[in-house]
């Protein structure tokens, strides 16, 4: 009984992962790396958030001598991962135009 019900949930995922990927187009560049780009920003919309509330957070109790070590590395933290991530998503929506414009010409 267990055997054929994951046999069912296999032929199930199976057929699922092929219509998601005839669907978005996963199986071509340009679908990948939309899908990339996408997560990316989502990713560097967060984390920009996540630092607005932090630097908000930090700003309120005004900085006093004992916590400015703290706050100077987590900005220096923060800044390395807001790069990274814009990086990673300026990267990704470069590639995605050019292989809009370039693809099967």
């Amino acid at each position: 009984m267990l055997n054929r019900f994951i046999r069912e949930l296999r032929i199930e995922f199976y057929w699922m992962k092929k219509e998601l990927t005839r669907r978005w187009h996963l199986d071509t560049p340009i679908g990948i790396v939309g899908v990339i780009a996408v997560l990316s920003g989502l990713g560097l919309f967060l984390l920009i958030g996540q630092g607005v509330a932090k630097i908000f957070r930090a700003a309120i109790p005004w900085v006093t001598g004992t916590s400015v070590s703290s706050m100077y590395w987590s900005s220096i933290a923060f800044a390395l991962k807001v790069s990274f991530v814009f990086l990673v998503f300026a990267t990704s929506l470069l590639l995605l135009l050019w292989l809009k414009t370039h693809y099967r010409r």
